[in-house]
């Protein structure tokens, strides 16, 4: 049997391997097309930057806990565009957050105890790491992806909407708790190697309004080694009671994702409708007994409605977790919420309200022990202000409830104030 830390090593190699492949022939590709380009290669850096600070009430603390975070990511892209109107270009991500679990969940973050592709390259004990690494073609027939990067699934997710970078009810980058387990973004395939392709945009003509869809493929998700499967607060009881320590990985991770956008006369202005769908698989190829493990599925939807300055939308998503204990009900998420910016296209205040909701069960039922689970309520308000282009900051009250398994800790609570402040460049 192969062992986990030969094959850890092996699957990481083999990533960056075909990352690194892609680069190459794109940059052969800028070598040979050079003379026959109608642009010169150019450059492009962008990114963004999010600081939180709180104060944190947990349940039967004696006192506030002050916490703070960092998050920030940067983009480095190169393209050239051709006279036929193809465009050939590599991106560079590189990502600081201490927040974020060392890989994507498979359900929630905090009940999921098994997790699917890597976050990036770098060593484990390392907040600043290398996120995404990949080229792609860009022409009439659409775009194709080669490389580390989210897939389509990511890409083309819809959720409640909301005003700030980092913290949210959902798909947040920092959670100043430790609690919220509500996540809807159907993203296992994490940042692992992996082909996607997207036709054009509006294939069918603009008739039914703004349309996209896409495929992603992984040949392999980098396998969980040693505190890699779930974080520190994470299950990692096994159904007889003990600790997991035996790895798994999923192979062939298929996923099919698409976007609708259309506008529609409503008095003087427009209603726009915004709808998001997407559906990931993966085949088991586990390590450890089959008995835990089994192929993973999810599904996930989201709609947005916008009217003026208001946004009205939220998501739901549905998954197994990758556990052969349970079938369709392993994890089950929802989000909502409603946003409104002054002016009428969006102005200098914002405001919103949002709500979250899931129900994980990681393990059970069992007959020799009870059945693990965590079921999780979040609540946000918050205002922020624009200080300038791509400037903010903004101050949200969040509570979080958390019902678990006296098992893994029992229930818990907390409530926090945040400020936070973002930059986009």
């Amino acid at each position: 049997m192969t062992q986990v830390g030969e094959h850890n090593a092996s699957a990481s190699i083999a990533a960056m391997a075909a990352s690194i492949g892609a680069l190459c022939v794109l940059g052969c590709a800028f070598g040979a097309g050079s003379a026959h380009a109608a642009d010169p290669v150019e450059f492009d850096v962008k990114g963004e930057v999010s600081a939180v600070i709180g104060g944190v009430d947990r349940e039967n603390a004696d006192e506030i806990d002050l916490e703070a975070d960092v998050n920030a990511l940067v983009t480095a892209q190169g393209s050239t565009l051709f006279d036929n109107g193809l465009e050939i270009g590599a991106v560079l991500e590189a990502r600081l957050d201490a927040d974020q679990p060392r890989q994507t969940f498979a359900g929630g973050r905090f009940s999921s105890l098994l997790i699917g592709g890597p976050r990036g390259v770098a060593p484990l004990s390392s907040d600043a790491y290398l996120q995404g690494a990949y080229a792609y073609a860009k022409g009439g027939f659409g775009q194709i992806i080669v490389g580390r990067d989210h897939g389509v699934a990511r890409a083309l997710a819809v959720t409640s909407p909301t005003i700030f970078r980092a913290v949210n009810v959902n798909d947040w980058q920092t959670d100043l708790t430790g609690l919220n387990d509500v996540h809807t973004v159907n993203d296992f395939t994490g940042y692992s190697t992996k082909f996607s392709y997207m036709p054009p945009a509006n294939l069918l003509g603009g008739v039914l309004g703004g349309f996209q869809f896409g495929v992603s493929y992984s040949p392999a998700l980098q396998t969980c080694g040693d505190r890699l499967c779930a974080p520190e607060t994470g299950f990692i009881i096994t159904p007889d009671g003990t600790m997991l320590t035996e790895s798994a990985r999923w192979d062939d991770a298929f996923e099919a994702a698409l976007y609708y956008q259309k506008g529609i006369g409503f008095g003087s202005d427009r209603l726009f409708l915004g709808v998001g769908a997407s559906y990931v698989t993966a085949d088991e190829d586990a390590i450890a007994s089959s008995l835990v493990y089994d192929d993973y599925e999810a599904y996930s939807v989201g709609l947005n409605l916008a009217y003026r300055g208001v946004t009205l939308g939220g998501s739901v998503k549905t998954t197994n977790a990758g556990l052969a204990s349970l079938e369709d009900d392993g994890y089950l998420a929802f989000d909502a919420g409603v946003t409104f910016q002054t002016g009428d296209e969006g102005g200098d205040w914002a405001f919103m309200l949002g709500y979250g909701q899931s129900e994980a069960t990681v393990i059970g039922p069992n007959p020799l022990d009870p059945t693990l689970f965590q079921d999780t309520q979040t609540a946000q308000a918050g205002v922020s202000y624009i200080l300038g282009r791509g400037i903010s900051i903004g101050a949200a009250a969040q509570y979080v409830e958390s019902e678990k398994s006296e098992a893994v800790g029992g229930p818990e609570e907390a409530a926090t104030l945040v400020i936070e402040s973002s930059i986009r460049f």
